[in-house]
């Protein structure tokens, strides 16, 4: 598959979701900016899991950018493959843009028990990975900042149930022993990056 024109499709991409604030804890545009995080993380999975044959990785790119374009109305992955169809048939073949859509309908249902197509897992592993590590830590502080909250209210937030409970269940949701070590490496990161900031706010000095 060849998609006409990827520059065009993420210029369209930029004009729909870049000035969006979609949730009232994140930064304006961050569908648009995840969205390209994603893009790059599919085909850094791609490359790695399946390294001879990179003959959807425009439609991945494509998925990727536009994968939360109904975010807000939910089932937003339903809506936004429908959004998609018309968003993308003047850029896109039929074939295309039957793949793409059919990778955000179930990108946000991740059931490992189910046989999703590897287009389909690829995406539901580089979505949820891009949002643990530095990012999670970001959006943390974005939301805690929001709502009054301290320093250490954001770095308690990291030894809670409610953190070990989402982790675990992310984890358990991947699709490929690969994200599953790209996972236990970005959540090891963060516990170092908490326990050292939960000292610090203290004005402790690490030594």
């Amino acid at each position: 598959m060849t998609v006409v024109d990827l520059k065009a499709i993420n210029e369209l991409a930029y004009k729909h979701l870049a000035n969006r604030k979609s949730h009232l804890h994140r930064e304006k545009g961050f569908i648009y900016y995840h969205g390209q995080r994603v893009a790059n993380i599919v085909l850094e999975l791609r490359q790695r899991l399946f390294p001879g044959d990179d003959s959807h990785d425009q439609v991945l790119t494509v998925a990727a950018y536009f994968h939360d374009i109904a975010k807000g109305i939910e089932p937003h992955s339903y809506y936004g493959s429908i959004i998609v169809k018309e968003l993308l048939q003047d850029y896109c073949s039929e074939d295309e843009l039957y793949t793409i859509a059919e990778i955000i309908k179930h990108h946000q249902f991740r059931d490992p028990n189910k046989n999703f197509s590897d287009l389909i897992r690829l995406i539901q592993d580089a979505d949820t990975l891009d949002h643990f590590g530095t990012v999670e830590i970001w959006m943390n502080f974005n939301y805690y900042a929001n709502n009054d909250g301290t320093m250490l209210d954001s770095v308690d937030y990291y030894s809670s149930e409610k953190f070990e409970e989402i982790t675990a269940t992310c984890r358990s949701l991947l699709n490929y022993d690969l994200s599953v070590q790209i996972f236990d490496e970005k959540l090891h990161f963060v516990k170092e990056f908490a326990r050292r900031m939960k000292l610090e706010a203290q004005g402790k000095i690490v030594s």
